[in-house]
C-alpha cells in the first residue's frame, strides 16, 4: 500500500516537526496548515515530505493521509502538482471531499479517498517491480506473512545473500528494505490500535521489541503520539 495511515480531525497536535512522509489534507469547508511557518489554505493541501509544519489549536482539516515518499502515488502528486516546491494547495472544490468521513465505514472511507485521489488525477494502481523476487518481498510484506522478519531472513527465503537483496531492493523500491520492513510493521500496528486492538498487542504483532518501541518509531517518523492514535480508537 501506498498510504500509510488515515487520520480525523482535531486529534493530533504537534510541534513543529518533520518527517519523511508525504501529507495530504483536507477538508470539506477548507482546511489550515502551518508549513515553514507560512499559514497554507485549501481545500486540499500537499505538504512535501521532510518540511517543517505543525499542526495546533488554529489549524483546521477533516481528514490527512500519510504517504510513502516513494511510492506511486507520492511520485505522481509530485508531477501532478508538487514539482521542485515544497507544498501545494487547491483551493476549488473537489468531489468527495465530505466532512463526516468518520462516519464512513473502513471500506467507505477507503473508497472516498481513492474517488478523492482519482478526480485529483492520481492513479491508485500500483507500479510493477520488475524483479520477480523483489515484487514477492513486497507481497509477503505486505500480506503479514514475513512482516516480522529480518532482512536476513528474507534473503535466505529468496535465496539471495544480504547484501544483495539491499542492493536490489534499493534499485527497484528506491529506499532500503529495512526502512520498508519498519513502515509496513508501523503501518500493521495503526490498523491494530485504530481498531481497538491493545497497543502491546498491536507491538507484538507488527514486530516491534515491546510498546515502548512502537510508541518511539511512531513518534520518530510521524510526529504523531501513539496516545492519540488510542484516542482516535476510542471515538
Amino acid at each position: 500500500m501506498s498510504i500509510i495511515y488515515c487520520s480525523y480531525a482535531n486529534l493530533y497536535k504537534t510541534d513543529i516537526y518533520k518527517h519523511p512522509f508525504m501529507h495530504l489534507f483536507f477538508g470539506g469547508n477548507g482546511c489550515k496548515i502551518i508549513a515553514e511557518k507560512k499559514e497554507i489554505q485549501g481545500n486540499i493541501i500537499m505538504l512535501n515530505s521532510n518540511i517543517k509544519h505543525v499542526v495546533n489549536e488554529e489549524c483546521s482539516y477533516d481528514f490527512f493521509l500519510l504517504i510513502e515518499p516513494t511510492s506511486n502515488i507520492a511520485e505522481q502528486l509530485t508531477d501532478k502538482y508538487l514539482y521542485d516546491n515544497n507544498y501545494y494547495a487547491i483551493t476549488e472544490n473537489m468531489e468527495g471531499v465530505a466532512k463526516d468521513i468518520k462516519s464512513l465505514s473502513d471500506e467507505e472511507a477507503i473508497q472516498l479517498i481513492d474517488n478523492v485521489l482519482l478526480n485529483m488525477d492520481i492513479s491508485i494502481e500500483c507500479t510493477s517491480i520488475k524483479d520477480a523476487r523483489i515484487a514477492q518481498v513486497i507481497s509477503k510484506i505486505i500480506s503479514g506473512e514475513w512482516l516480522n522478519y529480518h532482512v536476513k531472513e528474507i534473503a535466505k527465503s529468496v535465496f539471495l545473500s544480504e547484501s544483495r537483496l539491499t542492493h536490489l531492493f534499493k534499485e527497484e523500491v528506491g529506499i532500503s528494505l529495512k526502512s520498508y520492513i519498519l513502515i509496513r510493521r508501523m503501518e500493521h500496528a495503526y490498523r491494530l490500535v485504530s481498531s481497538g486492538e491493545k497497543v502491546t498487542y498491536a507491538a507484538m504483532e507488527s514486530g516491534f521489541a515491546s510498546p515502548a518501541h512502537l510508541a518511539y518509531t511512531c513518534k520518530t517518523l510521524t510526529g504523531i503520539c501513539m496516545t492519540n492514535v488510542l484516542m482516535n480508537s476510542k471515538k
